[in-house]
């Protein structure tokens, strides 16, 4: 598997934004990339720290990101539900359960989330439990503007150690994510303390 993402890695590497935009549609479709666009985005941006190329990257990962995951999305709405009962049922009404809940929040909170955070599950079940698809895309589109903006931004200022950070996970780049995610909780809490 190490083997299928190297090569993966250095053909979108090659392929440039073309590369980063098919990648990002590989990836959010549910081919594993271990975080293959967070990556190619720092390390393309830091290669060529000017915050205009990044803004474009992270706009190209992020429309191939949400194209990926609205068909992840489609398939769950075409007939996931009896897919979901014969491979993982205990995963999927879990899941299932959170999004009747709460609806495109978890979805927001999952792809604005780095790896090992199973956002393909959360996808394919939004379209098992049918969340409205304006919902679900505003949320992807969001989420993941937060994700790859903060991985950008940081390759702009700290060049190419921002890839460093990336792959080991870094508390760097969690500290970009946290303020949105803290955002969300306030609002889910406050929201659920209202309901009758």
């Amino acid at each position: 598997m190490t083997e299928w993402i190297a090569w993966l890695s250095q053909y979108a590497l090659d392929g440039g934004v073309g590369g980063l935009f098919a990648l990002s549609v590989i990836d959010s479709v549910g081919v594993p990339t271990g975080g293959g666009p967070d990556i190619l985005i720092a390390l393309l941006v830091s290669l060529h720290p000017d915050s205009s190329y990044a803004i474009g990257l992270t706009l190209t990962a992020v429309v191939g990101s949400a194209l990926g995951c609205c068909l992840l999305y489609w398939f769950g709405l075409r007939g996931g539900g009896a897919a979901a009962r014969r491979f993982a049922p205990g995963a999927i009404v879990r899941a299932r359960g959170s999004l009747e809940r709460h609806g495109a929040w978890v979805i927001f909170l999952a792809v604005l989330a780095p790896p090992p955070i199973p956002t393909k599950l959360f996808v394919f079940c939004a379209g098992v439990a049918t969340v409205p698809v304006f919902r679900f895309v505003a949320a992807t589109l969001v989420g993941r503007a937060l994700r790859y903006g903060a991985g950008a931004l940081l390759a702009v200022h700290y060049g190419q150690q921002t890839l460093d950070m990336v792959r080991e996970g870094s508390m760097t780049v969690l500290l970009f994510l946290i303020p949105p995610g803290l955002l969300l909780l306030a609002f889910l809490v406050l929201r659920r303390r209202r309901q009758p």
